[in-house]
């Protein structure tokens, strides 16, 4: 029986998981490949960590030596960010390496250059773990989904700021005290920025869109917002009328092209999306033929990671067993163009918030400018301030669907008047549910 050696680089979170996976399971994954699994070789910047591998496997802080050895035949990258991950991948290619890796950063960037690489060497590049950790959506999207028109990607792609929405809403606290709560539980890291800016989401996006429609969508095609400095009082009032705020990642058919965003939304407390709590995640697919598809499950954390990366490695040495590997390739980079829509032309439904003072005509006034800019009013809200030291009455409107544009455009206007307090808040409301 034929012997398919791995050599792992990174021993974090992920990485150790998949050492523990691998032990527990060594049996069972053998007979789903029908082939023997070796880890060879683990590397690590921190030595210290040599002292939680088992004595039969080898230990190196220099990810080279991983990469030079023969014997090596699948190379599993799990150190994340873009350098010297990306380095480690191509190198290991040419080295004659299959890949196995989680990133969803450096694919995101490189993805012409690696899966050009890849197309080129005859290697294959597995990386389910790189959207969405435990839940299968590379292979449903990529195998099960083959024929059928993608009209649609709808998500939840980031536990962490999914953990601090649920805080918010739960426990009506802050989103400086959610950060902190969840930083103090240890699930998110102390540095949340490409969390909550939307960037991890929009990587995830971008991997998902580019499967999908078989091109490469960027980074700078995608609108990116996240959900830094959300305030509380919108999370009570979109509750306040059946919604909820969640910061999803979607992409959709429209008119003659497609559009892609990361941003907050409200989503009908009634909707899939809305019950999606914690660190969970959650994915729609939308197919001309199956319809609409939903995957959810754990979206973050070692062991859901490491179960994407061992079922990555089992398909991988199954191909090498077969002595296929690489001749079919998981991923064939084509260079192609579709139709990108910029997301401010796109009608929807929003939501407005104005904080104004309390004086009689202040509706008038915005419902003016609004009406000046083609947007059209579906209801309005007058609320008490939340806080009591607050200044300023909250006026919430939710509109008809319109432009975006059309939306910034009479905001622009709207904060310059002297009745109104603060710069106007809005979000778009989910319609896709």
């Amino acid at each position: 029986m034929k012997t398919v050696k791995i050599g792992l680089i990174g021993l974090g979170s992920v990485g150790s998981s998949v050492m523990k996976f691998y032990s527990t399971n060594k049996e069972l994954i053998r007979q789903k490949c029908n082939c023997d699994i070796e880890i060879k070789i683990v590397c690590d910047k921190d030595k210290s960590k040599k002292n939680i591998l088992p004595f039969n496997v080898e230990f190196t802080d220099n990810y080279k030596k991983v990469l030079e050895d023969p014997e090596i035949d699948v190379v599993v990258e799990l150190i994340g960010g873009l350098h010297p991950a990306y380095e480690i991948i191509t190198e290991a290619i040419k080295c004659g390496k299959h890949i196995v890796t989680a990133n969803k950063a450096v694919l995101s960037e490189y993805w012409d250059k690696i899966f050009g690489l890849a197309n080129k060497y005859n290697k294959s590049i597995y990386f389910e773990a790189a959207v969405a950790a435990g839940i299968p959506v590379i292979q449903s999207l990529h195998e099960g989904l083959a024929g059928n028109k993608i009209l649609g990607i709808t998500g939840i792609l980031n536990g962490t700021t999914n953990y601090i929405l649920t805080l918010m809403s739960q426990q009506k606290c802050s989103y400086e005290v959610a950060v902190k709560r969840i930083q103090n539980m240890g699930i998110a890291e102390s540095d949340v920025y490409y969390d909550v800016s939307g960037y991890d989401t929009a990587c995830k996006l971008s991997i998902l869109s580019s499967l999908a429609y078989s091109c490469w969508v960027k980074i700078k095609n995608i609108f990116v917002e996240g959900i830094e400095g959300i305030e509380l009082q919108d999370i009570i009032f979109a509750e306040s009328f059946g919604y909820s705020i969640k910061l999803l990642g979607n992409t959709q058919f429209y008119k003659n092209g497609y559009f892609f965003e990361v941003r907050k939304f409200l989503v009908n407390k009634k909707s899939v999306f809305a019950n999606i709590l914690y660190e969970n995640n959650a994915v729609m697919f939308n197919g001309d033929y199956c319809g609409k598809i939903l995957l959810a499950g754990k979206g973050a954390g070692g062991f859901p990671a490491a179960s994407a990366v061992i079922s990555d490695i089992i398909a991988i040495a199954k191909e090498i067993a077969e002595a296929v590997g690489g001749r079919m390739q998981y991923v064939r980079y084509i260079p192609k163009q579709i139709n990108i829509i910029n997301t401010k032309e796109v009608e929807d439904c929003f939501y407005l918030r104005f904080t104004t003072v309390d004086k009689a005509g202040v509706l008038a006034k915005i419902a003016n400018i609004l009406g000046k800019y083609k947007v059209s009013i579906a209801s309005v809200y007058q609320k008490e301030p939340l806080f009591k030291h607050r200044r300023g009455v909250p006026i919430i409107l939710i509109t008809h669907k319109t432009k975006e544009k059309n939306i910034i455009l009479a905001l622009e206007k709207i904060k310059k008047l002297d009745v109104v307090l603060k710069t106007p808040i809005y979000m778009k409301i989910y319609s896709n549910n």
